[in-house]
């Protein structure tokens, strides 16, 4: 039986004008040899690690995403925000399904809130991991893993959009035949919006936006 063939990919973390380094994450993946290329809004650090591209340029995370897929050479790209967290297991987890998905697949981990956020938050990760599984819609912060060739053939990320690139972009994909694939890896984010902004408040306008998002790229054509 043949090996597969070898493959690269690389972490992409964007950074906003408020957020600081991640410094927790960027340990977790540089311990296990990751490429990481940030894509920021300001200038590096004095003392940048081994093993990080930093790239400045505009906000927007579609641009960020776009600048850092275009100057990062590999083939596959992990798509990681700065306020999440995951165990290192899950590198082994990308770095199999980058040796072996076809182009067309999407790979994403289950979604898991931090204790930042109200209890309630609760019921919005048993949401988001339910329509993942049923509806094929993973979010951004499950950790989404796509290939350069299928980013290509989408035109890139949406720079248009404020919020909800992500989504956008899973909906495109699967416009062209990519298969989103749930991977066996918990990913953790933040929930501070969520207590921040109101619970209620924060859901209602989430799913507001989702839905107007899938509505209008459902009128995309490639």
């Amino acid at each position: 039986m043949l090996e597969p063939k070898p493959v690269t990919w690389a972490c992409i973390i964007p950074l906003g004008p408020d957020e600081p380094l991640p410094l927790d994450l960027i340990s977790t993946l540089t311990d296990h040899a990751v490429p990481i290329t940030l894509s920021a809004t300001r200038p590096p650090p004095d003392c940048l690690d081994a093993g990080i591209t930093w790239l400045y340029g505009e906000p927007g995370r579609g641009h960020q995403f776009n600048q850092a897929i275009q100057a990062t050479p590999a083939q596959w790209h992990w798509l990681v925000h700065a306020d999440s967290a995951f165990e290192s297991s899950a590198i082994r987890v990308i770095g199999d399904f980058c040796a072996h998905a076809t182009w067309q697949t999407l790979g994403y981990g289950d979604l898991r809130f931090n204790d930042d956020g109200p209890a309630l938050v609760r019921l919005n990760q048993w949401g988001a991991n339910l329509r993942s599984q049923w509806l094929n819609l993973p979010y951004g912060d499950q950790g989404l893993c796509i290939h350069k060739a299928l980013w290509t053939a989408l035109g890139g990320f949406s720079e248009a959009l404020d919020r909800g690139e992500d989504l956008d972009l899973v909906i495109r994909a699967r416009r062209v035949g990519a298969h989103p694939r749930r991977l066996p890896f918990n990913i953790t984010t933040s929930a501070r919006r969520y207590r921040s902004q109101g619970w209620l408040n924060t859901t209602i306008r989430h799913q507001i936006k989702a839905w107007q998002l899938i509505r209008a790229a459902k009128r995309w054509r490639p």
